[in-house]
Order: C-alpha cells, then sequence, then structure tokens
C-alpha cells in the first residue's frame, strides 16, 4: 500500500467514526442538552452620582453582567454557576467605565450544587446567592450581591427555615474566621394578604481582638465602619439577633407592601454598647411586571457602627458599611419585556458622631435574557 492511499485510508476512516459519534443519539441529543442546561443572564448598565460631605462630587457610569447556568445532574441534584463581572468586592459587581478602556474583570460570582432530597426541602455547598430570608429584598443585613461560601440546609413548607455555615476568612496559620446562622419563620395567607414572620440568629468566630490585617479583603479596604483598637484590631464579636416581618395586601388593583427589620448584637463589647443595634422600615407599590407597570420603593434604617458586621452589609446605603442612617428611594418601569428602567435616591447621614451628609443618585438599565 503506498503513502497516498494510506492516507486516503485514515483520513475516510476518521471522517466515519467521527460521523458515528457526532450523529449517535446515545452520545450527542440535541434534546437531551436542551432539557439538562438552562442558561440566563442580566446585564445593568448605570449612571451614578455621589455627593460626599467635604469631597468632591462624583459622576461615573457602570455596568454589571452576570451569564449563569443551571446543569440538572439528576431528578434531585443540579450543579449551577454564574460568571460576573467585578472584582474582589464581595458586595459588589459593578465595573466603572474609566482607564482608558481598560479590559473588565470576569469572575466566579457562583458555583454550587443544589440537592433536594425531598420535597421543600435543599442542600447548597459552594458559593450561591444569599440563602436568608430578606424582607422586600432590603439590605440592612446582607448586600444583594453578596454570595456566602460554604453549606446551607433549607427547608420551607409554610414554616421554613434556613442553616448555614459559611467562611469568612480562611488561614493557613491561625483560626477561621466563621460565621454559623440560622431562621426560623412563617409564612401564610389570610384574605388576599400574604405575610411572613421571622427570626435569625448570626454568630460570627474570630473577629474580636483579630487585626484588621488577618482579613484579605478589608485589610486593604478598612474596616466598613465597625470599631477597631488603636492597634487596627476588632473591639467586639459579632453575635447579631434579627426580627423581620413583611406583609403584602391589595389597596384595588395595586399590590401594597409593609416591612420592618431589627437586628442587635448580643455579643458587643462594653465599650461599644451604644453602638449594637440597626433597624429598617418601609413601605412598596405596585409591582413593576408587565410592560408598562411600575413600583415605588421607600425605606429608612439606622445602622449603628457595631450592630453587624460591616463587610456584607449595602454597599451604596452612606457609602457602604455601618455607622449611618437615613432615606433610600426606589423607583422601577418596565419599558417592555425583559427592559426595565430603575431610579433611586439615597439621602444619608454617615458617620453618625459626626453627621456627615451623603448623597447618592443611580439610573440604570437593566435587561434580563
Amino acid at each position: 500500500m503506498n503513502i497516498n492511499t494510506l492516507i486516503k485510508t485514515i483520513i475516510s476512516y476518521t471522517i466515519s467514526v467521527f460521523s458515528v459519534i457526532l450523529l449517535s443519539p446515545t452520545v450527542f441529543a440535541a434534546d437531551s442538552w436542551a432539557e439538562q442546561i438552562k442558561l440566563n443572564g442580566d446585564f445593568r448598565y448605570r449612571y451614578e452620582y455621589i455627593d460626599t460631605e467635604g469631597k468632591d462630587e462624583r459622576h461615573r457610569n457602570r455596568l454589571r453582567l452576570r451569564i449563569g447556568m443551571m446543569a440538572k445532574v439528576n431528578d434531585t441534584v443540579d450543579v449551577g454557576a454564574v460568571l460576573a463581572t467585578g472584582g474582589d468586592d464581595p458586595v459588589s459587581t459593578n465595573q466603572t467605565l474609566d482607564s482608558q478602556s481598560t479590559t473588565k474583570d470576569i469572575r466566579l460570582d457562583q458555583g454550587y450544587f443544589s440537592w433536594k432530597p425531598l420535597q421543600g426541602l435543599s442542600i447548597k455547598g459552594g458559593k450561591f446567592k444569599n440563602p436568608f430570608y430578606v424582607p422586600m429584598k432590603t439590605e440592612l443585613l446582607w448586600d444583594v450581591d453578596l454570595r456566602p461560601e460554604g453549606l446551607v440546609l433549607q427547608y420551607d413548607k409554610g414554616i421554613f427555615t434556613n442553616l448555614g455555615f459559611f467562611y469568612v476568612e480562611e488561614r493557613s496559620s491561625a483560626d477561621e474566621s466563621y460565621l454559623f446562622g440560622g431562621q426560623f419563620g412563617y409564612k401564610a395567607t389570610i384574605g388576599n394578604t400574604k405575610f411572613t414572620i421571622g427570626t435569625g440568629y448570626f454568630d460570627y468566630t474570630n473577629i474580636q481582638n483579630h487585626s484588621i490585617d488577618d482579613f484579605d479583603y478589608l485589610a486593604d479596604e478598612g474596616s466598613a465602619g465597625n470599631t477597631l483598637a488603636a492597634d487596627g484590631s476588632f473591639v467586639t464579636d459579632y453575635n447579631e439577633l434579627e426580627v423581620f416581618a413583611d406583609m403584602t395586601f391589595h389597596v384595588g388593583d395595586m399590590p401594597v407592601s409593609l416591612f420592618a427589620n431589627y437586628v442587635i448584637n448580643i455579643a458587643a463589647a462594653d465599650a461599644v454598647k451604644d453602638k449594637d443595634t440597626a433597624y429598617l422600615f418601609g413601605f412598596k407599590l405596585g409591582k413593576a411586571k408587565n410592560t408598562g407597570s411600575w413600583d415605588f420603593r421607600y425605606n429608612y434604617r439606622e445602622i449603628q457602627a457595631d450592630a453587624i458586621f460591616g463587610a456584607f452589609t449595602d454597599s451604596d446605603f452612606i457609602g457602604g458599611g455601618t455607622d449611618g442612617k437615613g432615606h433610600e428611594f426606589n423607583f422601577g418601569f418596565m419599558l417592555d419585556k425583559g427592559w426595565k428602567l430603575g431610579a433611586s435616591y439615597f439621602q444619608n447621614t454617615a458617620v453618625l458622631d459626626n453627621n456627615q451628609d451623603f448623597e447618592r443618585v443611580q439610573i440604570d438599565l437593566k435587561f434580563k435574557f
């Protein structure tokens, strides 16, 4: 057999093998793939104005892109992954348009498994959306972009519970800092009124007396409002006891919601006993769901410096972290299917001992696909 015949035989055999593989329904089934894999995502373009007393006004444009995939392993197990813009900040996936059009970071926003062995029961492990109930998506304890890392067990059948173990800081040469969290609540509908009530407890370990340098992210960014001693160590631990409630009813065709959230740090050291409380309350009108529909939300809150662990709270209110109070206004309008206009205004007082004025305006275009 000459060389040309040999080459032709190899090419013919290779094409035949790949044809069998590609056309085999057991190896490549388009219908099966479509059933097992779901893709989704969202994109947000934002204009933002910030006015902090004592600083120059700031104007900036920002974007956020998230692309997710959910894979069905079997009838009870899913695996999910989400890539998003952002950097090291645990409570923001925004990227500012700046620096001569430099490329923007894309990182792992979520990566997890979800096992649902029984109806109403699920177990998740990895990095995932905040599993704890939040009244009307407010951000007293948790920024909406926070993705905790660890394990959580959830049960929801009218009575609900969320139990989690999460890493705050893993250290190779010292004890780790963990978060053990639990919530217990009740959901019900009476007539046309839906309501939820509940309580939570969140116990952070190995925070007090640890230097801020023992926390990789905070070492560069600061304590997020929490009180530090002269040597740069945290003066207190954070064991946060939470109570929350919300209710939704209708006035004519308009949905109306009321909500409240209260937190006290029961582990507050004597030096910060007067800085151990946070609360939030507000209302929401309407629901921006169909084209031309709208909603409006208002809340007022106060977060004393050591009521909560500051790194995980709202990154927009008072510029992020604890030690502030004030108003937040949100408006949303559905321009078309999957396309929403949003606007937010923060009128706040930061650094409660000094009463520093803070204002923030955000105008958003949001797209879901």
